[in-house]
């Protein structure tokens, strides 16, 4: 696939367009036209009034060929009534590295490989010179203005070219379009797909008042963001829920009617990850050794709980000295959390990691730590069961649903640290004395994985898809 006014030269494809380091699996095989441009600017609670001022402006310059885009999409489906059903994805963050990105980006590669005709489109990131395609299927649309997210490094708001936007629509129609976050660029689309009568709906894969209150300091920006996701999850009925927890939060936060609401399985490309690749050598390429391991993988951020997780092990090595603990990405907090375990040799980082090197460690630890109460789903849950490793995660937020009733792990109560040291230590117990007992854990989290598919997440949504379809193009 190439996006609409791309070019294909070979000078292009091989110039680098991005000056960040290059991200595990991603490879760019086309690239936009140079884009008119504002410049990237810092974050601040002002600032993000230049974003409703620019929808405005683009909204109100492009309506003639949105309201062109409407007639052409109505007589096209007149014209053929029953043609294939198409779907647009579409993510602001789409470009960052993230669980949302890489869920994304393995659903529809899976889909597109299995004959369902869907696309996947989001926004450049800031650091990109130009707009690209990344392999062959992810269309990372030109930016036409950008800026830092408050309180969140390495990730920003920003609003698409709009006229590269239109040229998606009518190069690749769609009759539904999924929108991932709440950020400008998906009310842009949101707002266009109205005008131009596509059934637009959303997923709730961001937990955003959560991440408002523990980043941003200003209180009136709280009420701000829900007053805005309150409109937008209102503007995009029905709302996709990947867990029963953050259907609650829905309906009782966001005031999203109960009837529509909808949860639905997530999946991740499960051959990726294995019990087989365990013992080749990966945890101790990053300094582990025998003791029992403890692994952490995700954004290294404070929104997922990691002040926590320091108190915790601090706590827990006043105890014991037979565990370890590897974290496993990268973030803003980084450096910072490097500098509160100086003292701790038994804690490892080994940055941002993929492919076979990821799938070892995971498979490598004794137990998956995740005191995120943030997560709408975990991607990061389901890899290491996936790899045969239990879990232990928190009683807020999406990865409880994950390891409910399933014997693959634990739910320990949000950021109580007597409950959680008192759990790794009996984490430790079962590892180093009651070895059965860990064997069956580990078969049982291999198990559970077996449901979060792709193949069952495909079959699920788009079955969704097709019955909103026929009922909304048939009012």
């Amino acid at each position: 696939m190439t996006a609409s006014n791309t070019t294909k030269k070979t000078d292009d494809l091989k110039r680098n367009t991005d000056s960040r380091e290059p991200i595990f699996g991603r490879e760019v095989t086309s690239v936009f036209k140079k884009h008119f441009e504002l410049p990237h600017f810092k974050g601040d609670n002002v600032k993000t009034i230049v974003l409703p001022i620019l929808i405005t402006f683009v909204f109100f310059k492009n309506l003639p060929r949105l309201l062109s885009m409407r007639f052409y999409l109505k007589k096209r489906r007149k014209k053929d009534p029953n043609r294939e059903l198409s779907v647009l994805y579409f993510s602001d963050n789409l470009d960052e590295t993230n669980g949302i990105a890489n869920n994304l980006r393995h659903v529809v590669s899976y889909m597109k490989a299995n004959g369902y005709n869907v696309n996947l489109a989001g926004c450049a990131f800031n650091t990109r010179s130009r707009g690209v395609v990344e392999n062959g299927y992810v269309i990372l649309i030109p930016r036409l203005f950008s800026m830092d997210q408050l309180g969140y490094a390495n990730s920003e708001l920003a609003l698409p070219n709009f006229e590269s936007v239109l040229r998606l629509f009518k190069r690749y129609p769609a009759d539904l379009i999924e929108l991932e976050t709440p950020s400008p660029g998906c009310w842009a689309v949101a707002i266009a797909s109205k005008i131009m009568g596509i059934k637009v709906i959303s997923h709730y894969r961001t937990d955003v008042p959560s991440y408002t209150r523990t980043l941003v300091k200003a209180k009136w920006m709280h009420v701000l963001v829900l007053f805005l996701m309150r409109v937008f999850y209102r503007l995009t009925l029905p709302v996709i829920s990947p867990s029963n927890d953050y259907s609650r939060i829905l309906k009782e936060e966001i005031r999203i009617p109960e009837k529509s609401i909808q949860v639905l399985p997530r999946g991740i490309p499960l051959e990726q990850f294995n019990p087989s690749h365990r013992g080749h050598g990966m945890w101790e390429k990053f300094g582990g050794g025998n003791k029992v391991r403890f692994l952490f993988v995700g954004r290294i951020s404070k929104e997922k709980d990691l002040p926590f997780l320091e108190e915790v092990w601090h706590e827990l090595r006043q105890h014991t000295n037979s565990a370890e603990m590897m974290f496993v990405g990268s973030g803003w907090y980084l450096e910072t959390l490097k500098f509160h375990f100086a003292d701790c040799p038994e804690v490892h980082f080994s940055g941002e990691q993929g492919g076979e090197t990821l799938a070892g460690l995971y498979a490598d630890a004794d137990y998956f730590i995740f005191p995120s109460g943030t997560d709408t789903f975990g991607n990061v849950v389901v890899e290491a069961l996936a790899s045969g490793t239990p879990s232990i995660v928190t009683d807020k937020g999406g990865p409880q649903d994950i390891i409910k009733d399933q014997g693959c792990g634990f739910i320990l109560p949000f950021e109580n640290k007597e409950l959680w040291v008192k759990q790794l230590k009996e984490c430790i117990d079962i590892k180093t004395n009651r070895v059965e007992a860990h064997k069956i854990m580990q078969q049982k989290a291999f198990e559970r994985s077996r449901h979060f598919s792709l193949e069952n997440t495909a079959k699920a949504q788009w079955a969704y898809f097709e019955k909103l379809c026929n009922k909304h193009y048939k009012k």
